[in-house]
Formats: C-alpha cells, sequence, structure tokens
C-alpha cells in the first residue's frame, strides 16, 4: 500500500508553501510437502481442545482506502470448479469493478492447483494462469496485490517432480497472467504488497534444517531477489502478512514455533519492520495470550495500523499509533474466533474477517467480520453457507474507496463440498457539500468540519475535495493556497509561489493522503503522495483548462477544457471527448464514474457522457443560475450544482440545496 505520514487533528492549515512536493515540471504547470487442504480443524481460542491451524491465517494485506465502514455482508456466488475441493486465500481491489482473487483448487487427483478469480463489480469469473508446477504435482496462491487494473502480482509456491517446494510469482499485465523468475530456492511466498509496478515486497519461509526461517524478496520492477530477515529463538519462523506504507515504512506478520507437535503450546506471534535497506523484530504488547499468531496487518498511514491474528484467548488485534503498538480489544464471541486478515483504508476505517466456533467441539465455525470506527470494534452482519454445521470462514478482505468491501474465504458443510465463498457488503458515504467563493461551506447529509466563510481570503475559493473516508475536506484558492478541516491533512500548497495561471481545480488521491492541484493553462502540482503523471503546462490550449478528476484507482487524471477537449494521464484511458464540436456553452466541469467512464458538464447543464451512463441533464432545461460543478456518486449516479446553489440530482439521492436561499458570494463546486 501506498501510504504517507502526517498528524490529524488541525482545524485549518492556510496558504503554506514550504511542504511543497514537486515531481515534473512546475509549469504554468531439505524438502517440505504440501498441506492436506482437507485436514484443517479449527481449535478453540478460549481454553478448549483441539489445535491451531497449521497455516495460522494464510492471508496477506488487503489494499485501497475506502470511506466508511460497511453495515453488513451478503454472499456472492464465486467459482468452485473443483468436486472436491476449492478455496480462496486473498483479494486485492483496484477498483470497485476490478477484484483479483488468489487460492488454489484439489484436482481430480487429488492434488492441489492455482486458481485466480476476477470480480468485475456484479460476478466473479475465473481467469486462466499459466500452469505453475510440472503435471499433477500440487500448486498453491496465497496473496495478491494489485497497485491498478492492470498491474497485480500473486505469490504462492510449487512443489517439482521431486517434492521440492519453490516460490512462485505471477504477474496480471491488465489481460493474462504471466510467471516471473524468483531466486532459486526451497521455499514458500505467502504474502505480497506493491507501491508501484516497481517496487513489491513479498514475505514466506523457507525451511531449515531444524524447522523454518522467515523469507522476504524485493521487486524492483524487474527482478526479484532475497532481503535478509531476523528470525527468532525458536525452530520454526514464517511470515504471512506484509504491508507498506512507503519504501522505508513496512510490516511483516505471522508466527514462530518450536515444532508442529508444540504449536498448540509454543506459538508466539512474530512481527518485522522494514526500513528500505533492512528488517529488525518488533516487540508487540501483551494481550493476556499464552499463545498466538499474526495473520494479517494494514496500515492507512504512519499512523494507524492494525496487526490481527488470534490465540488461547480468541481474535488479537494490535494497534499501531505511530510511534508505539496497543494492544486493541474486540468483542469475545462464545466460543472462540480468530482474525485471518485486516484492511484499514481510512483514519478510523479498518474492517477484519476470519471466522467464530459454533460449539466448544471446534468442528464448525462461521464467518465472521468486525470493524474499527476509530474507538473501537464491532461484529458487522454477515452471511453463512447454512445456520448450522458449516465450516465458513473469512481468508482476505480488500475495499474500495466509496464502493464496497469485499471478502473471500471458503465454506460448506462439516461433511460434504468446500466450495470458495465470497462476499460483499457496501462501503459509501452519503451527503455532500456545496462551496462558495468565499470559502462558505454548505453541508446536506455530511458533517460540517469548518470553513473560511467571513475570513479575509488572498483569493477566493474555486474547488474543493473530501477526504475518502468522508472525515474532512480541503479546499484551494485561485492563488493556490490550501484551506484543511477535520482529518484531511495538509501536504503543501501553491499559496504564495508563484503562478503563471490562476488554479482552477483539485482532485485528491485515492487514499487521501494526497491531491493534485490544476491551473488554467493545464499546469498540474503534485503534494503528499500524488504521483505526477504529466500536464498541458507550457503547450498549447484552444481553450483554459477548468476542471481536474483522478481515476478511481488514483494512478491517473483527466483534465478538462471549457471547450470539452480531455487530457489523460497515467492510467487515465481516453475515452473521447468534446473537443473540437459545437457547444452551446462551455464546459465547466468533469466527473469521473466508478467504472472509469467520465463526464463533462456545461454552464447550460448539459452533460456529454464518455464510457459511463448518461441518467439525464438540465441541457434545454431553464435555470436561475448557470451550472457551475458535477459530482458522481459512488453508486454511478451525478450531481450537477448551480451558482446560486441550486442542486439538480441525476440516479443519485437528493439532499437538499442552498437554491433560493441568500448567500453571501456565489456557489463555485461540490464535492462528496
Amino acid at each position: 500500500m501506498r501510504r504517507m505520514t502526517g498528524v490529524l487533528g488541525v482545524a485549518m492549515t492556510v496558504l503554506v508553501a514550504s511542504a511543497l512536493v514537486m515531481v515534473g515540471t512546475v509549469s504554468s504547470a531439505g524438502a517440505a510437502t504440501s498441506v492436506d487442504a482437507n485436514t484443517t480443524t479449527h481449535g478453540l481460542y478460549n481454553g478448549g481442545g483441539g489445535r491451531l491451524p497449521l497455516h495460522a491465517g494464510i492471508a496477506g494485506p488487503a489494499k485501497r482506502a475506502n470511506a466508511v465502514v460497511p453495515s453488513g455482508f451478503s454472499i456472492v456466488p464465486s467459482p468452485s470448479p473443483s468436486t472436491l475441493y476449492n478455496e480462496l486465500d486473498q483479494t486485492s481491489c483496484a477498483s470497485a469493478t476490478f477484484c483479483i482473487a488468489v487460492g488454489f483448487q484439489v484436482n481430480s487427483l487429488h492434488q492441489p492447483t492455482a486458481v485466480t478469480d476476477q470480480w468485475n463489480g456484479s460476478a466473479w469469473t475465473v481467469v486462466n494462469a499459466p500452469a505453475a508446477a510440472p503435471p499433477n504435482r500440487p500448486s498453491y496462491l496465497y496473496g495478491v496485490d494489485c497497485t491498478s487494473t492492470t498491474f497485480c502480482v500473486a505469490v504462492g509456491y510449487a512443489e517439482t517432480s521431486g517434492n521440492v517446494i519453490y516460490g512462485l510469482v505471477e504477474q496480471w499485465n491488465g489481460s493474462t497472467w504471466a510467471i516471473v523468475a524468483t531466486p532459486a530456492g526451497i521455499d514458500a511466498l505467502v504474502a505480497v504488497t506493491c507501491l508501484s509496478p516497481t517496487s513489491c515486497l513479498a514475505v514466506g519461509y523457507t525451511p531449515t534444517v531444524t524447522g523454518l526461517a522467515t523469507l522476504t524478496e524485493q521487486w524492483n520492477g524487474s527482478t526479484w531477489t532475497v532481503v535478509p530477515s531476523p528470525n527468532s529463538a525458536q525452530a520454526t519462523n514464517k511470515l504471512v502478512s506484509v504491508a507498506c506504507m512507503t519504501s522505508t515504512e513496512c510490516f511483516a506478520a505471522g508466527v514462530d514455533y518450536g515444532t508442529n507437535l508444540t504449536y498448540n503450546t509454543t506459538a508466539q506471534s512474530l512481527l518485522e519492520q522494514w526500513n528500505g535497506s533492512s528488517w529488525t523484530m518488533v516487540t508487540t504488547p501483551p494481550t493476556g495470550a499464552t499463545v498466538a499468531a499474526f495473520s494479517g496487518v494494514s496500515c492507512f498511514s504512519t499512523a494507524v495500523c492494525m496487526v490481527v491474528g488470534g490465540g488461547d484467548i480468541g481474535n488479537i488485534v494490535d494497534r499501531f499509533n505511530g510511534t508505539s503498538w496497543d494492544f486493541e480489544p474486540t468483542p469475545v464471541p462464545t466460543y472462540g474466533d480468530y482474525f485471518q486478515a485486516v484492511d484499514c483504508f481510512g483514519p478510523t476505517s479498518c474492517v477484519a474477517g476470519g471466522w467464530a466456533n459454533l460449539d466448544n467441539t471446534g468442528n464448525t465455525w462461521s464467518n465472521e467480520v468486525m470493524a474499527w470506527n476509530g474507538a473501537g470494534w464491532a461484529f458487522v452482519p454477515v452471511q453463512d453457507t447454512a445456520p448450522t454445521g458449516t465450516v465458513d470462514q473469512v481468508n482476505g478482505v480488500s475495499c474500495v474507496v466509496e464502493a464496497s468491501c469485499v471478502t473471500v474465504g471458503f465454506g460448506g458443510p462439516a461433511s460434504g463440498l468446500i466450495k470458495t465463498l465470497a462476499m460483499s457488503a457496501p462501503a459509501t458515504r452519503s451527503g455532500y457539500y456545496e462551496v462558495a467563493s468565499d470559502g462558505g461551506i454548505f453541508a446536506f447529509g455530511a458533517p460540517f468540519y469548518g470553513s473560511t466563510g467571513n475570513i479575509h481570503l488572498n483569493q477566493p475559493v474555486v474547488a474543493m475535495a473530501v477526504t475518502p473516508d468522508g472525515g474532512g475536506y480541503w479546499f484551494v484558492a485561485s492563488d493556490g493556497g490550501i484551506f484543511a478541516y477535520g482529518d484531511a491533512l495538509f501536504y503543501g500548497s501553491m499559496g504564495g509561489q508563484p503562478l503563471n495561471r490562476p488554479i482552477v481545480g483539485m482532485t485528491p488521491t485515492a487514499d487521501g493522503l494526497g491531491y493534485w492541484l490544476v491551473a488554467s493553462d493545464g499546469g498540474i502540482f503534485a503534494f503528499g503522495d500524488a504521483l505526477f503523471y504529466g500536464s498541458m503546462g507550457g503547450k498549447p490550449l484552444n481553450q483554459p483548462i477548468v476542471g481536474i478528476a483522478a481515476t478511481p484507482d488514483g494512478a491517473g487524471y483527466y483534465m478538462v477544457a471549457s471547450d470539452g477537449g480531455i487530457f489523460s494521464f497515467g492510467d487515465a484511458a481516453f475515452q473521447g471527448s468534446m473537443g473540437g464540436k459545437p457547444l452551446n456553452q462551455p464546459i465547466v466541469g468533469i466527473g469521473v464514474a466508478p467504472n472509469g467512464g467520465y463526464y463533462e458538464v456545461a454552464t447550460d447543464g448539459g452533460l456529454f457522457a464518455f464510457g459511463a451512463p448518461f441518467l439525464g441533464s438540465m441541457g434545454g432545461q431553464p435555470l436561475v443560475k448557470p451550472i457551475v460543478g458535477m459530482l458522481v456518486e459512488p453508486t454511478g449516479g451525478y450531481y450537477e450544482v448551480a451558482s446560486d446553489g441550486g442542486l439538480f440530482a441525476f440516479g443519485a439521492p437528493f439532499l437538499g440545496s442552498m437554491g433560493g436561499q441568500p448567500l453571501n458570494q456565489p456557489i463555485v463546486g461540490i464535492a462528496g
């Protein structure tokens, strides 16, 4: 995960330019054997008999920021090609309509074979991956991470014909999977995280004379190399999850123990930290558990990380606040439970999934999901394949900003065919804001965090953006001054800096830890974790730029000119424009749809859709005042807003407006 640092709780930060981050031109711009998939049982983590599962939660981190925690998960159909056994172990979503899940199935020869599935927002389908092992030899995929719809990495392991395991890495290019060479050795990879297509870390384990040792590997865009990692004094050390905030700040989680025979009595949670050049052991706080194991780690920022797992006390969660780790209590079900995976997607938003025992035998268990809202953990309603007698569990979770959370795992009757099990839940926040040129904020169905209304400004406000978790917002003045409220962090501004042309728009990154500003000549200014993908600064334009919008995964952006010309950068795909076509009135705004298409809106309310569904417009309708901007809802509807605050909703809920009410200054934009 690409994550950046910051300080929360600042009410307002004004016009500071010292933190400027510019990228690009400032212009007026011994052999081990495989695991029998059918032998896993669930021990009683409240002191009963049984044993911990052998892999103790094989799950890497999920990725993506989000807006709010989900309120309930529902099962969605997922492929289960095997008539013997099917399992999904991790998922990663690059957008609301693109997720990859990985796992394995047991074929007719009783050999596990790796599988990859793809989610398009409404259905899961099998995506063929290249054969990872010799014929009739086992192969597994346990971890996956996607930085975009055109770059994913999946990791696991396979066996040679001589029963020797070796690390397996497969890479997705947007249409096909390909096996990528890994360092020679007897090892297994379990989890992976990527900051970009040229920066990934994978973790796992390698056999030793006495047990297992931790394994970490690093990807530089062309080659995987082994990076040394420490081990405890116990014979067996495994890393099963990894998360990176930046290239110099990562955590890897797992377990160490004596031998498989002593797992129940010697297992201890294992946590390591990466500083960009080396790994070190991290001491975690006392939890009251005698035996424990970590199985998932996720970080929203350097001030918000969660590592999850379980032990003889049930779920175990530790939270990192930027300087230290603290034990985080969770609700305790009757018969014990275990977290397999976690995704933190906002400063007050995390979701963890796993399983909870249904009785005191440890032979049946059900899905379990909890959400953290910044103050504590609470159960989230989920579905199971049957009310009783199931073996349903969540192995992986991934959330998409202002859209949904997806979980994957397996389920079925305790004695019978085990199938893949996938669930989804909406994770959208309602409400929107209208902003006036004096910085006055009008909130509808959304929290008010402050404004510059009645405060002297050097230049008028021209645009606004909301943090992905809905906990704050920014607005920007035409001189590039930034004003931050709520949990919106200040990453720098152009206030006080020379500009060839005024700023006309802003858009945040997908995780809310950065933003882009655009000037009327197409110059781009990137702050925080916003990457520079190009600009129109210094290039001839027929008409000035009037707006900017990022792609759903934040790996690109569009600029629109007043004549409807579209300029796309990064992974933003050009799908058409009104450039060179007759317009009744000039274009004033742009919005990107959840599916990656986009809209242009004109001052008369005329709307032009490219690769996105047209749901209506104010074009040809009488308006009291001209349209000044638009907002696309995560559910796919959109709003047009006029300078008098009048709001027009198409396929989106109307929650109120300033239309017909007195304003000190005209409305200049809408955000939500």
